[in-house]
This record gives C-alpha cells, sequence and structure tokens, in this order.
C-alpha cells in the first residue's frame, strides 16, 4: 500500500515540481526585467521571444497535462493487484513435455488470436512401400501418454485440408476417450464419419465442442444435440442446408452458454428457430446467422425470454433500428456488441440508446473500416458518446475524424486500448491526446508526420504493442527512429498491394531495432 501510494505521490510531485520550475523561471525573469528597467531606461528584455526557451515551455505544458491526465488512472489502478501471474501453461518445467508430444508430430497451439492452449492434429504422415500416407490415430495415440501429464485440461484441434483430401475421422475421435483432463476438441476442415460422431458419446468432460467447415448434416447434428455437458457451441456450415428440426435440437442443451451458429435454414422457417431461441436463457455469448432474419424476429427473442445473463451478441444481419435498439435495454449486462453498419441517423441512434441503457460495454463495433462513415457534427457527437462507457476498451465505429480536439473524449476512457478514425494522421496535436490515453495497445493511422518536435511525446505511448499505417511511404528512417522510443512496440503493420510506394527503410536501421516486426501484405 505505502509502495502505491508513493507512486501516485511522485506523480503528482512531478508533475507539481514541472509547474512550478515554470512558474519559479517566469517569476525570477519577471523579477530581473524590473530591476534591469529601475537601473536603466533601456527597454525590457523579451526573453519570450527566445525559440529555445519557447519550445522548452511548450513541451512542459504539453508534458504537465499528459500526466494531469494519468493522475486518475494510476489512482483507480492504485489499489489493484500488479502482479503478473505465469500461466500454467507457462511454466518451463513443461517444455520436456511439449517435445515429447512434437516428437509425436503434433504442435503445441499456445494461446492466440482469441484460440486456447490446444493440442494441434494437423496431417501428421508416415511413408509405408515408399508412400506417405496419413496416420492420425498412431500419432495421437503415442502422445496421449505425454499429454496425460500436462496439469491442466487440454482441447484437441483436428486441422484438415480445404480440399478435404485427408482421410475421415473415425478412429481417431475414438482415441480420445484416453485423454484424461480433455476439456473440448474443435474440427476445422474436416471428415467427420458417423462412428466419429458417435465417438464423442463417450467424452463426458467435453464441454467445449467447435466445428468449423467440416462434414455435418442433419444426423451429426442429432448426435450433437445429445451430448447434454456442453457449455459452448460453435458450429459454422456457411451455406449449407440444414433442416429447422434438427437445428432446434441444438436449443435444448441446457447448460450452453457460448452459442455460435453459422447454417442455412429455409427462409420461412427462420422466424420459427428465433423464438425457440428466446427460451435459452441462459446464453451469455451469441452469435446466429442462419438466413434472412428480421428486426421483428429479434426484437421478439429479446422481449419474450430473460436474457439478463447475456454479455456478447453479434448481429451479421443489419443493425438494429429505433424498436430494437430501444429493447437492447432488456439485455442490460452487454459487455460486447457487434453489428453492421447503417445509416448515419441509425448509427447515431443506436449510439443514443447504448449511452444511457448499455453503460457497461467494452467492446463495441458498428460495421467495418469501408461503407458509408458518421462525418462533421455526427462523428464529434459519435466520439463524446463513447464518453459514457467508462469500461470500453475497444471500439470500432465508422468515424471521419472531423477535427483534432474530436479526440478529447477518448482521453477520459482509461482503458481504452484500440479505437478506430477513418483519417486519424499521427503528428504533433493527435500525439498529444493519443498520449493521455494510458491503456491505448493498437493504433491505426492514415500516415506519419511528426518529427523531431514530437520526441518527447513518442515514449507517452507506454503500451502500445500494434502500429498499422495506411500509407507507408510515411515511414522514413528518421520516423523509425522515433517510434522506437515508444517502449512497448514490437509491430509496425502496412499493406503493399495496390500501393506505388512503400516504405524507405534501410537495413542498416531496421537492423538497430530487431524487436521490431515487418508485417507487409502483399509481400
Amino acid at each position: 500500500m505505502f509502495r502505491q501510494l508513493t507512486l501516485v505521490s511522485t506523480i503528482l510531485v512531478i508533475a507539481l515540481a514541472g509547474i512550478g520550475c515554470f512558474l519559479l523561471s517566469a517569476d525570477s525573469t519577471q523579477n530581473a526585467v524590473a530591476d534591469k528597467q529601475q537601473d536603466s531606461p533601456a527597454p525590457p528584455l523579451k526573453l519570450q521571444s527566445d525559440p529555445r526557451v519557447l519550445e522548452r515551455t511548450r513541451k512542459l505544458e504539453e508534458i504537465n497535462r499528459i500526466l494531469a491526465s494519468r493522475v486518475p488512472h494510476i489512482t483507480e489502478t492504485a489499489g489493484a493487484s500488479h502482479s503478473h501471474e505465469t500461466e500454467t501453461w507457462q511454466d518451463p518445467a513443461l517444455e520436456r513435455i511439449y517435445q515429447q508430444i512434437r516428437n509425436q508430430k503434433l504442435t503445441i497451439w499456445f494461446p492466440r488470436n482469441d484460440e486456447p492452449f490446444s493440442i494441434w492434429v494437423g496431417n501428421p504422415q508416415k511413408t509405408v512401400d515408399g508412400k506417405k500416407v496419413f496416420n492420425h490415430t498412431e500419432a495421437l495415440t503415442n502422445a496421449i501418454p505425454h499429454i496425460n501429464q500436462l496439469p491442466f485440461p487440454v482441447r484437441i484441434w483436428f486441422y484438415g485440408t480445404r480440399d478435404q483430401s485427408n482421410p475421415e475421422l473415425g478412429a481417431c475421435v475414438e482415441t480420445l476417450t484416453k485423454i484424461e483432463k480433455l476439456h473440448g476438441v474443435k474440427f476445422s476442415y474436416c471428415r467427420i464419419s458417423q462412428r466419429g460422431y458417435e465417438a464423442l458419446h463417450d467424452l463426458p468432460q467435453l464441454t467445449d465442442l467447435e466445428i468449423l467447415h467440416s462434414h455435418l448434416d442433419d444426423t451429426a447434428l442429432k448426435h450433437i444435440a445429445e451430448l447434454a455437458q456442453l457449455r459452448r457451441l460453435h458450429l459454422s456450415f456457411g451455406d449449407q442446408k440444414m433442416s429447422t428440426i434438427a437445428a432446434e435440437q441444438l436449443l435444448n442443451l441446457s447448460e450452453l452458454e457460448d452459442f455460435k451458429l453459422q447454417i442455412h435454414l429455409e427462409p420461412k422457417e427462420v422466424g420459427r428457430f428465433w423464438k425457440k431461441l428466446a427460451g435459452c436463457e441462459s446464453l451469455v455469448k451469441l452469435e446466429v446467422d442462419c438466413g434472412k432474419v428480421s428486426q421483428d424476429m429479434m426484437y421478439h427473442f429479446l422481449t419474450k425470454g430473460d436474457h439478463q445473463r447475456l454479455k456478447s451478441w453479434t448481429i451479421r444481419e443489419r443493425i438494429p433500428r429505433q424498436k430494437l435498439a430501444d429493447a437492447l435495454a432488456l439485455a442490460p449486462n452487454l459487455e460486447v456488441l457487434k453489428v453492421p453498419s447503417g445509416s448515419p441517423e441509425e448509427m447515431e441512434y443506436l449510439l443514443e440508446r447504448l449511452a444511457v441503457q448499455n453503460t457497461q460495454l467494452r467492446s463495441l463495433t458498428i460495421g467495418w473500416d469501408t461503407g458509408e462513415h458518421l462525418k462533421g457534427k455526427q462523428a464529434r457527437k459519435a466520439l463524446q458518446l463513447l464518453s459514457a462507457f467508462p469500461n470500453l476498451q475497444q471500439v470500432h465505429i465508422p468515424v471521419r475524424l472531423p477535427d483534432i480536439d474530436a479526440l478529447e473524449p477518448l482521453t477520459r476512457l482509461h482503458q481504452l486500448e484500440s479505437f478506430y478514425c477513418r483519417n486519424l494522421n499521427l503528428h504533433q496535436r493527435t500525439l498529444i491526446y493519443l498520449a493521455r490515453m494510458p491503456a491505448l495497445k493498437q493504433l491505426s493511422v492514415r500516415t506519419l508526420s511528426f518529427s523531431d518536435e514530437s520526441a518527447h511525446l513518442l515514449p507517452w505511448l507506454s503500451h502500445v504493442e500494434t502500429l498499422e499505417i495506411e500509407y507507408p511511404q510515411s515511414l522514413t528512417n528518421k520516423r523509425l527512429t522515433l517510434l522506437a522510443t515508444m517502449p512497448e512496440l514490437r509491430e509496425l503493420k502496412w499493406c503493399d498491394i495496390g500501393s506505388e510506394q512503400s516504405a524507405v527503410l534501410s537495413d542498416e536501421v531496421k537492423a538497430r531495432y530487431p524487436f521490431i516486426k515487418y508485417s507487409v501484405c502483399g509481400k
């Protein structure tokens, strides 16, 4: 506690000291000038005309503004625990087990891209009579004794081929019964036989099932619907048609909390499915795309069921209009909302309602980078409304930045990690605002147009890990040197597709900063 209070006190003292030094310096200067006037009729010395003094004064004022904006953030988090406990899977002692699993031609998938820790079963092969053959079952069987040594629950991730030329998974799925701490299975681009689906019944600890672009039919849905212990179920099959009766069986899973379904139902049956979905009151996370859904169907879903537990909802068809936007009040605990973009008036109304009734949002996405953007007064109002969400961490709304000062409301969001503005440029004035966003981790900008005069501001982007640049030709050796002063910067991203010019960086300068990764599409 003493160290935490000391940290806050130190920041305050630094801020006050900076202001104080400036005031004392100014006061001393005024006294000296006054004495000079009494001794000599010479005109007063105008120190303010010295560009060096002006530059120091400007930098001091900017740093003081940054410190003043960060003191509330430090105060809010001073009592929080800052211990960074190592995740179980990060224990170095487990590396020996990981290597033994790799020796069986399986892969260790460490958590990233929203995927949890997994044992990745790709397409292991061996040579028989001079020919390569798949040996999924053998490889997994040999790895299981090592997998069972892991001290935490595991997920097995089968990854086939996009043309599904790999063999059917049947006996291989049956071997999963020998894994002692199995909690999840994922199939991506796999051929799953009837035998494989039947084997899922013999996995009593299976609570997480995900099937992506793999073999699925009504019979398979029936098997899945009988796995009563499932808490997370993600099924994605695009336009593949399924019967509504088979799909509705999934809604009988009483323990289901996280449900994602992407299939194709007959248009006349979509409303029936949503009516039954309204009764699934245990849902915490929802994303359903099963055909053309109307505003009335989603409105019925909210008004005919109790959705107090719902925390995350992804809507694919279209943006909620007035009646549906109002009904979002019936899901007061929403923390994540993703919807398509709409007209400027529809987006503005939705933001107004959310700012009143869904202030717990941590992540808000409206639309994508392309399409119609809010401009002028509507854009300024949208950015102002965002300050109503104190817990906001990620926000993506289609906005064209009307002016630099419109960024000010975002400086009140002390947990904000990323945001989107179509025409945000990184220069002196925007840096002053960005430096007042203490949690910022990802930043997307149009161009870089700063120089040495901003060198004192860039280190204040203290948590930015990734910087994406729309016009990479603005990234020069000099600017890379300045960007490298950002303490956590690890990745610069840009795209060379459709661009006549790229970043002008020498290998010599890039070599100075080996900790920075360059992610370039089109290369």
